[in-house]
């Protein structure tokens, strides 16, 4: 045996919060960081002052994630205040009425079914099997109001355009913060894609066989150890990295990363196909236990490899070099020169 179950080793030392930011608040604003840099005396530089006023993308980065305190059970309350340092520049009284405008305008707009999260959730990320090479809308774990379709519809209002529906997207200002947070979103290799397994622990495919719901680990959330799940696991950065410790290390590898030459509307899929990518390495070696069932669902045990810290600093220093290059990328192309 060569199997360690070092998620849960790894787990015990670090804590999530409860918003499940994608890369944590550490992630995203090390993202918008790379781009702010890489964007400084363009164009696009200055159009992203204009929008965001007193703060940059590195700042805002945080927004589409702080949103989700906003509670539509509680009369869409806003139910965080205080709880998160990365969202207190949000929590004035505009701020917070303009997050409780924002999440009624994408609350059930997608018609969310029984059990489905509000639609401004969904937002950020899909599910594509983990047998899949590429995104595909109408695979399972896609859909109109997946990732991919977040961010066409907030560089469509970027560029003046009609967003489609079900996006309610107010103004330029929500656009680029959404658009700032997505991107992030879909370079975690679990926003994108997903493993589906059956009752036994095996892998399946549900685009090729009888699948339901309770087949879908969600993203790693339903792959379980002691201390947490797996998605959690790869929604927190290393510590080397915390805190913007390696934006200048991150932002010098971005400036040497070869950029596709795409349209805007398909940047977003080339980037969904580099995250399923990944995603073959962040089950690579992998062995899971049968199912068990909790309130939530269905849930597994997930054995990792030996050497799989190692694995996972890389990937993500390189998806988070990616996606400090790639909003600058699509920023300029909305803004050329």
């Amino acid at each position: 045996m060569k199997k360690l179950f070092l998620c849960c080793t790894l787990l015990a030392a670090t804590s999530f919060p409860q918003l499940s930011f994608a890369w944590g608040a550490d992630g995203h604003q090390t993202v918008g960081a790379i781009a702010d840099s890489l964007l400084n005396g363009t164009k696009a530089g200055a159009q992203v002052k204009a929008l965001s006023g007193d703060q940059n993308l590195e700042k805002i980065s945080v927004w589409a994630d702080c949103v989700k305190g906003v509670s539509p059970e509680k009369d869409f309350a806003y139910t965080s205040a205080g709880r998160y340092p990365e969202c207190a520049s949000f929590e004035t009284a505009n701020g917070i009425a303009a997050m409780v405008d924002y999440v009624k305008r994408n609350n059930s707009t997608c018609h969310p079914a029984t059990g489905e999260e509000s639609c401004h959730k969904q937002y950020h990320y899909a599910d594509v099997s983990l047998q899949h090479t590429h995104y595909q809308t109408g695979y399972t774990g896609t859909s109109d109001h997946d990732v991919v379709h977040a961010i066409r519809a907030a560089a469509l209002v970027l560029q003046d355009k009609p967003q489609p529906s079900p996006f309610n997207i107010k103004d330029k200002a929500e656009a680029l913060a959404l658009i700032t947070h997505y991107i992030g979103d879909i370079h975690q290799p679990l926003h994108v894609a997903s493993v589906f397994l059956n009752a036994d622990g095996k892998i399946i495919n549900p685009d090729e066989v009888a699948n339901d719901k309770s087949n879908n680990t969600v993203g790693g959330n339903a792959l379980q150890c002691p201390y947490g799940n797996f998605h959690s696991l790869w929604d927190d950065l290393p510590g080397p990295f915390k805190h913007g410790r390696m934006n200048a290390t991150l932002t010098k590898k971005a400036r040497t990363l070869g950029l596709a030459n795409a349209p805007i509307d398909q940047l977003p899929v080339l980037w969904a196909d580099d995250a399923i990518r990944d995603a073959s390495l962040v089950f690579g070696g992998a062995q899971f236990s049968k199912s068990t069932q909790n309130q939530y669902g269905s849930n597994w045990s997930i054995g990792l490899p030996l050497e799989y810290e190692k694995t996972m600093q890389n990937v993500k220093e390189d998806a988070l070099a990616r996606a400090g290059a790639h909003l600058a990328q699509i920023l300029q192309a909305i803004w050329p020169e």
